[in-house]
């Protein structure tokens, strides 16, 4: 498919069932949408998952999107994603965070987690129990360090799926650690 069509155009073709049209959008935004990120946020880590986050809301919430103001809004998104995100380092962690349990299934050497070596033992545990495709996504996003690109390009699926299983996951992953540690 051509990348010179229109974000309206684009998202036209994306809800007529081609998800390579998506895939275009995300690539045309991905880079601008990360900086605008990195600069709310000042982290880099922070600004991929709010990057995660607003491309999950865009595929999502695509059918819902006026096509002529598809920037403006998956900005607005970005921008909701970075305050969330913000907000929710800013209070103490009592309840389990994305980034904590990446964290903690994190490949430092063992030294260097000893005091975390139960907790990234359940984590890994907990893992386990996740569907095929979201364990994949999120072992090659932490373990491997790969791009959702380089993701979904490993796995064979698309982009949008990649972010989505990766979503997800997180999610399923988070309830089964707040389940164990209620």
């Amino acid at each position: 498919m051509k990348a010179g069509f229109t974000d309206a155009e684009l998202l036209a073709r994306f809800r007529s069932g081609e998800s390579d049209a998506l895939e275009l959008l995300f690539a045309r935004y991905e880079g601008p949408v990360f900086r605008f990120l990195f600069g709310v946020l000042h982290d880099y880590h922070q600004a991929e998952d709010a990057l995660q986050e607003t491309f999950v809301q865009a595929i999502r919430k695509a059918e819902l999107v006026a096509p002529d103001t598809f920037r403006g809004w998956l900005f607005t998104v970005a921008y909701r994603q970075g305050m969330l995100l913000k907000r929710r380092s800013k209070k103490l962690p009592a309840q389990a965070d994305d980034l904590i349990l990446l964290s903690l299934v994190g490949d430092e050497p063992a030294d260097a987690r000893a005091t975390l070596g139960d907790e990234a033992r359940r984590v890994r545990e907990l893992l386990s129990l996740l569907p095929d495709g979201q364990r994949a996504v999120i072992s090659a996003r932490v373990f491997e360090g790969l791009t959702f690109r380089e993701v979904a390009a490993t796995l064979g699926c698309p982009l949008n799926t990649a972010l989505t299983r990766m979503h997800d996951g997180l999610k399923k992953l988070r309830q089964l650690w707040e389940a164990r540690h209620a």
